[in-house]
């Protein structure tokens, strides 16, 4: 993995945590929606690849979580030279060599003093073999933003440990929502992720 993305990722939401104290550093919120246990957050985010980034905040548990789509076209890259000023960048090696991966899905954990940690980060396919570029480009994100709807569906309960909104949380799986709802958004019900772990959580 690219540790320049992981690099810039962890430091923009460390940025998270400083709005009261620099508010110029906060993030635009872009849309937002409610539901009774959490609330989901469309955010900006200015670091390279980036596609989508929202934000859960729940009045339960410890942590935030915080799901993230970039393109990996965009940061496997390598600068070769320019022409008339304008940068000639290439793709990396070790992004010919899985070039048929488009994105990186990644599903963090944030805590309140801008640490964080991954449930997981894959590389994906979310274009299959579609030539529509509209369909390229927008698919993605209409599935992504579904998948990040979920806990909005998730019913808190004191019942037991297991019902409470974050332990239902940490069990989702997300790899099967992003790969149902792309497939629809392609419509191709045989599409594959390919999805290849890139960081899984306790490997830092």
């Amino acid at each position: 993995m690219a540790t320049t993305w992981l690099t810039r990722l962890q430091r923009w939401i460390k940025q998270l945590f400083r709005g009261k104290k620099k508010r110029h550093s906060s993030p635009k919120i872009l849309k937002q929606w409610y539901g009774k246990d959490c609330a989901i957050l469309r955010i900006e985010r200015d670091t390279p690849g980036e596609r989508a980034t929202y934000r859960i905040v729940s009045t339960h548990g410890q942590c935030d979580y915080l799901i993230t789509l970039d393109y990996l076209r965009e940061f496997h890259t390598e600068l070769v030279g320019t022409f008339q000023g304008t940068p000639i960048r290439i793709p990396t090696m070790e992004y010919q060599r899985n070039s048929v991966l488009t994105h990186r899905f990644a599903v963090w954990r944030v805590w309140r003093n801008g640490a964080s940690d991954p449930l997981g980060v894959w590389d994906v396919d979310l274009e299959g073999s579609t030539q529509n570029f509209s369909l390229r480009q927008l698919a993605p994100r209409r599935a992504i933003a579904d998948v990040a709807k979920i806990p909005l569906l998730i019913i808190h309960s004191n019942k037991t440990l297991l019902l409470n909104w974050q332990s239902q949380m940490e069990c989702v799986n997300w790899l099967f929502f992003l790969e149902k709802r792309i497939r629809e958004e392609l419509s191709n019900p045989t599409h594959n992720l390919k999805a290849i772990n890139v960081l899984q959580e306790g490997s830092e």
